[in-house]
């Protein structure tokens, strides 16, 4: 449970966010951000809301502070790419010797680097190769194939570490 102090401070910054407008609210936000901090809320959280800059998720999250039951809707999922099935055939078999290739080139003794250890290349992400549009890889990524590893950057499913 949270102090009184810290759940009035978040309540008068999120009443200054709703007051002020989106120009001049600014301020606001970043106080909140830090107020949210000091709450030990998850950081995760504080960065998604004061991102997003909604004052009316900000005023669920202060519900949810003071113990108040909160409905949350589920987020609408977009639907997945479409793409040929030849044409993500041909794009994986080109991701994978791309990928191939990276690893070759980073494990090579002939490189540019003078003090190669000879170990395995520890390469599991590469840029998609631009042959193919992003609408291929996105599709890729919904059937599983590949998983989005942000920026641009696409890792194959089954190297997966099982550890992990």
């Amino acid at each position: 449970m949270l102090l009184a102090p810290t759940l009035a401070e978040i309540a008068a910054k999120i009443d200054a966010i709703a007051a002020a407008d989106a120009a001049s609210a600014g301020p606001h936000w970043g106080a909140l951000h830090k107020a949210l901090l000091k709450a030990k809320v998850d950081p995760h959280a504080i960065m998604r809301l004061v991102t997003a800059r909604d004052a009316g998720q900000a005023a669920l999250l202060l519900r949810w502070l003071r113990g108040e039951e909160v409905e949350v809707a589920a987020p609408a999922v977009p639907d997945a790419p479409k793409a040929d099935p030849e044409v993500m055939k041909a794009a994986m078999k080109a991701f994978r010797k791309r990928l191939k290739f990276a690893r070759l080139d980073a494990e090579s003794r002939l490189g540019v680097r003078p003090t190669t250890t000879g170990r395995k290349a520890e390469i599991d992400a590469i840029i998609a190769p631009s042959d193919y549009p992003r609408s291929v890889w996105e599709a890729l990524v919904a059937a599983g194939r590949l998983r989005s590893e942000g920026g641009g950057f696409y890792a194959l499913v089954d190297e997966l570490d099982p550890d992990a």
